[in-house]
């Protein structure tokens, strides 16, 4: 498991994928708008051809739109499909879910996600439209057509009868990277302690190791592709009641508002925009990883090489400047080289 430790930080995980502040001119851009986070996933067999002409499609016809965010595409060769979270402008949403009703030949019918609330600025400062191997980053070479078996998908209300039946007797699997589990979880989840879905894909190994294959394996994420992808992976190794929770905690979240029940979700719910997070329950779960104060804030590191995600109080990052380590720190004022074998930016290389 990679993890690494500087200066006086043990970090929660090793990287991100967004600025820690909107610019000025992003601020008066979109002053007078009001957006609504949107998200949806398919899995789905799309050549390698189509996904390049989708990739021109989308983003020409959505930035006419005004919508901004982050677009993953890859081809069926791969984890193939679709995986989009965007920040939509309020009076746009018809129009934006109209478009997307041309690409049912490509993705089927879409189940969108939304945040719990509009939000004044955008969640992501542009859009970014790109092309992956495989949406969800996976060691093992799986195919498109190897994640046909999936997991049995529970409503949020089902999925909180069942959970609420069993109790501590669950074996409930939180498949997300450990510093969103370390914000918010599920009652009784197992934690992934993991930096990266790769590596929790090898550890799911192990946990279901001594597990009879009839035995109930509960499921979560944010908005479900981790878990049809894993919950596919153990329906192919012959577990045979594999469940996930239908548009992850994202959708239980408005159930829970909506409804009357107690929240089986404690906390925040991370999300990979601008917000950083949405809180399902006012509970704070985690302490800053620089001064120990009770706190929930996840932040970027500004070293661009670095872009680690980490929990860290408003003092901690003033006096940090927004970085995750003195030796991050020290990197940006010139006084020492950057040292670790992991840089960001040969991760966000294009694929092809």
């Amino acid at each position: 498991m990679f993890k690494r430790i500087l200066g006086n930080v043990t970090p929660l995980t090793r990287k991100g994928t967004l600025p820690n502040f909107y610019s000025l001119f992003v601020t008066r851009r979109f002053l007078s708008k009001k957006f609504k986070p949107i998200a949806f996933y398919s899995i789905a067999p799309l050549t390698e051809n189509r996904v390049l002409t989708l990739r021109n499609v989308l983003e020409k016809d959505l930035s006419s739109l005004g919508v901004v965010g982050r677009i993953y595409i890859a081809p069926e060769q791969g984890v193939g499909g679709i995986n989009c979270q965007m920040a939509v402008p309020v009076d746009k949403v018809d129009s934006v879910k109209e478009f997307f009703d041309g690409f049912k030949n490509d993705f089927g019918t879409i189940e969108y996600t939304q945040g719990m609330q509009d939000t004044s600025l955008p969640n992501f400062d542009k859009l970014r439209v790109l092309v992956k191997k495989n949406l969800v980053s996976i060691r093992q070479h799986v195919t498109t057509q190897d994640l046909a078996v999936q997991p049995h998908h529970l409503t949020p209300e089902d999925w909180h009868k069942q959970l609420s039946q069993q109790k501590d007797e669950v074996f409930l699997l939180d498949m997300r990277n450990q510093y969103e589990y370390n914000v918010g979880h599920f009652d009784h989840a197992i934690k992934m302690d993991v930096d990266t879905f790769r590596e929790g894909i090898h550890l799911l190994d192990q946990l279901v190791a001594d597990k009879s294959k009839q035995k109930d394996i509960f499921m979560y994420c944010t908005g479900g592709i981790r878990c049809s992808v894993a919950g596919s992976y153990l329906r192919k190794k012959g577990y045979e009641n594999v469940k996930m929770l239908k548009g992850g905690i994202n959708a239980y979240g408005h159930y829970i508002k909506e409804s009357t029940n107690t929240s089986l979700f404690k906390g925040k719910n991370f999300t990979f925009d601008g917000r950083r997070g949405e809180a399902i329950t006012n509970h704070v779960l985690t302490q800053c990883y620089h001064c120990g104060s009770s706190c929930d804030h996840i932040t970027n590191c500004v070293n661009t090489r670095c872009h680690l995600l980490f929990v860290q109080c408003e003092a901690c990052k003033s006096k940090m400047k927004h970085t995750c380590s003195n030796h991050c720190h020290n990197v940006l004022e010139g006084k020492e080289e950057y040292q670790l074998d992991y840089d960001y930016h040969r991760q966000v290389a294009k694929a092809w």
